[in-house]
């Protein structure tokens, strides 16, 4: 079975639909600097980190003379420190780049044009041509995607078997309540709704009744929307199952390691499940060590055939400012195209986009990965919408402080849900028009 091509055409299909404002390309100049040593950046948590450091390894031997500097970060870091790379003007050769960070750093000017390389240099025989798509603005390609992945409900399967809880695909938000109210009751384990985490679960809910987080420049999202979503935090620390925000000044918010669903003890600082996507399945199972089963399911929306789709796990970028882009360039096609790259890296970035790397990887897939592949296969794709476009720039404040503080403010009970509500879309429509 060639588990890659479903998922590949679906992520082609939304991919496709990309059209927006971007910025120029660069050149091949050098600034003087070493041209063998090549400097590449991501974020991901410690198994990542292992998988990477292998990749570059391989990279520097398949390239004498070369040298390959990885920066490594968890996620909200790695953001804050492109940020401050981009303003010195000091950005990694290589950069990981996030669907929802793609259209800030193109408007910025901060990533160079691909088109130059793809075909030549990076080789894209095996690579479906409407995956390219995926990382393309207006016409020019500033992205190649790593892997493709989807929203996935990971929950602790062996919890939920033995309190006797069911938990079924295509729940509902009111479903979800339910099952979270079943397990504390049962259990004394709480929940946590993607406290702290970005946009991504609001877009989905949103998009199960038809509607757009962001649109013409503006919110998509009504004062009345962000209370329904809100609510359920209010909901959740009013009745006692959702965790107290306390809790999470103890752990690193994102982080897969500390994650309530696989850290710590004490059932009322523990998480039923975690709103991850399908490429970290297997990175959350291999931190349980106690023979705790792991199992997934779709993230909860009014209708979730409108709400899921399938997204690029991650691109590879180039900066404007790379010392040597040809050997960046040559970097990226070695990911992607180099048996013993992907093999290395395996699924940790979701699923590979070169057809015959997936076939050469599908024997050596841990059962974890064949179980993410499935639920793919068989849940997400014949089931699942367009994703949205790329978020405009302005967002990334709505996603690193607004939305936090919003639901911050619920948890703490400084705020009712509708009050929080009605100043997160009045803040988020002011910096938006700006």
């Amino acid at each position: 079975m060639k588990f890659g091509k479903k998922i590949i055409a679906a992520v082609a299909a939304g991919a496709a639909m990309l059209s927006m404002a971007a910025c120029g390309s660069g050149s091949n100049s050098s600034d003087g600097k070493d041209v063998n040593t090549l400097t590449v950046a991501w974020w991901g948590n410690q198994q990542r980190n292992e998988r990477q450091a292998k990749v570059n390894k391989l990279f520097e031997q398949a390239n004498k003379g070369v040298t390959v500097n990885g920066q490594f970060s968890e996620w909200d870091d790695y953001w804050k420190k492109l940020s401050t790379n981009a303003a010195g003007k000091q950005m990694p050769d290589v950069i990981a780049m996030d669907y929802s960070y793609l259209q800030q750093y193109v408007d910025n000017g901060l990533l160079l044009d691909l088109d130059q390389y793809l075909g030549k240099t990076i080789k894209t025989d095996d690579i479906d041509k409407n995956v390219l798509e995926a990382g393309k603005l207006d016409g020019k390609t500033y992205a190649l995607s790593l892997g493709n992945t989807a929203p996935a409900l990971i929950y602790n399967k062996t919890l939920l078997d033995k309190a006797g809880i069911e938990v079924p695909d295509q729940m509902t938000t009111d479903d979800f309540i339910d099952i979270s109210k079943q397990v504390y009751e049962k259990t004394g384990v709480k929940t946590n709704y993607r406290y702290y985490e970005a946009s991504e679960l609001l877009e989905y809910q949103l998009r199960g009744e038809g509607k757009t987080l962001f649109a013409d420049g503006k919110l998509g999202a009504s004062a009345k929307d962000v209370e329904k979503y809100l609510d359920v935090y209010q909901t959740g620390i009013e009745d006692g199952w959702h965790i107290s925000p306390e809790i999470f000044a103890q752990i690193k918010a994102g982080s897969v390691e500390q994650d309530p669903l696989v850290y710590g003890s004490d059932p009322s600082a523990r998480s039923w499940c975690s709103f991850k996507f399908t490429s970290h399945f297997t990175s959350m199972q291999s931190v349980l060590t106690d023979g705790t089963e792991l199992a997934m399911t779709t993230w909860p929306a009014k209708n979730t055939k409108k709400a899921d789709y399938v997204k690029p796990a991650m691109f590879f970028a180039i900066s404007k400012s790379a010392k040597n882009p040809e050997l960046a360039a040559k970097y990226i096609d070695f990911y992607t195209n180099n048996e013993d790259a992907v093999k290395a890296m395996s699924t940790d970035r979701g699923l590979p986009i070169n057809s015959k790397m997936m076939d050469a990887l599908e024997p050596s897939l841990a059962d974890t990965d064949k179980k993410s592949v499935a639920f793919l296969n068989d849940q997400v794709i014949p089931n699942s919408s367009k994703i949205n476009p790329p978020a405009p720039a302005a967002a990334t404040e709505f996603n690193s402080t607004m939305l936090p503080t919003a639901e911050e403010n619920v948890l703490y009970k400084k705020n009712t849900a509708a009050e929080a509500a009605k100043t997160l879309v009045d803040e988020a429509n002011d910096a938006l028009a700006k």
